[in-house]
């Protein structure tokens, strides 16, 4: 298995993998041309803790789920977004819960955000940001512009328009990819060595991985080799769906060998999920318990379903030696 690596060698390794073409030169040289409105500089700093997300069926309906998804990805550092359970805003959702820094999460009286979304989560992040520790506010803008383009590729990518969906992943990754890593360090710096410096670049992730299967259904395997393989390295090597796509990949280029280590590698990190979505979660509320559960339930049944995908393949081996 590969050694863990400290999240600054694994973007140094990023950075060094994703040499794009022209196209990405004249990228860059439009997010320096272009201008966007910057956040005011005299702002309230909100000094949170906690964010909470409502995940009710009001709230969800409302897009609590996008909502989460972007303040994980965007939020300053010294900010631990979570899904949390209806704080009675139905109606008004997506609702956020914000818990002020070094408070007692049981006894405070929160502070409750409503239909933050658009305009207004774009106001909430600017107040979220504390510039002593976040990064710059031109890296800022970049990384939200980049992010909001990523979403345009994904919803490219689930209409099967897959070449808008790889031009569109391409440009967001060469706008936000740097800005996002340097979020990430600031992360890291402020939240100690408890943090986890995969879960706010879960998002690229999901570009590379997206990206990388629409590439293989345009027949373009380098392309989703390189894809795939950024995956992995900007996952840490800790997403099972990035080394599926490593063995989709060696599929179509007939690597028998090369499909059979990286779905290897696949059901590792699903074991690894499952064990520890199986540990005890004392304090836990009833929304962690259900994800908890959720995520073990179905880490076990991929894991099942590759293991029958590894024994096919091992024959296969067996009969060309």
């Amino acid at each position: 298995m590969m050694k863990k690596l400290s999240s600054t060698a694994y973007y140094a390794a990023a950075a060094a993998l994703l040499l794009y073409s022209v196209a990405g030169l004249l990228v860059n040289a439009f997010v320096v041309t272009t201008t966007i409105p910057s956040a005011s500089s005299s702002h309230v700093v909100l000094n949170a803790k906690v964010i909470r997300v409502c995940q009710s069926p009001g709230c969800r309906d409302d897009g609590a789920q996008s909502t989460l998804d972007s303040l994980t990805a965007l939020a300053a550092p010294g900010c631990q977004v979570m899904k949390g359970g209806c704080v009675s805003g139905c109606g008004s959702g997506p609702v956020v819960e914000i818990l002020p820094d070094g408070e007692d999460v049981m006894t405070i009286s929160s502070i409750k955000r409503k239909k933050v979304k658009g305009d207004a989560l774009i106001s909430l992040l600017d107040e979220l940001s504390d510039e002593e520790t976040d990064i710059s506010s031109s890296m800022r803008q970049r990384l939200i512009m980049g992010y909001e383009q990523a979403l345009e590729a994904k919803a490219a990518y689930e209409a099967n328009d897959y070449q808008s969906a790889i031009q569109l992943y391409e440009d967001a990754i060469q706008i936000a990819r740097n800005p996002a890593m340097a979020l990430e360090e600031a992360r890291a710096s402020v939240g100690g060595d408890n943090y986890d410096s995969v879960k706010g670049v879960n998002w690229l992730v999901d570009s590379f991985r997206n990206s990388c299967r629409a590439r293989l259904a345009l027949k373009d395997v380098d392309g989703a080799r390189r894809d795939a393989f950024a995956a992995t390295v900007f996952s840490q090597n800790t997403d099972p769906d990035a080394h599926m796509c490593l063995a989709e990949v060696c599929q179509a280029s007939k690597d028998t060998m090369g499909e059979l280590q990286a779905t290897k590698a696949a059901i590792a990190q699903y074991q690894r999920l499952e064990d520890e979505y199986s540990k005890p979660m004392p304090g836990k509320d009833a929304v962690a318990r259900a994800e908890a559960a959720k995520i073990k339930s179905n880490a076990s049944t991929v894991k099942r379903e590759l293991g029958f995908r590894i024994v096919k393949l091992e024959r296969e081996l067996k009969a060309s030696s």
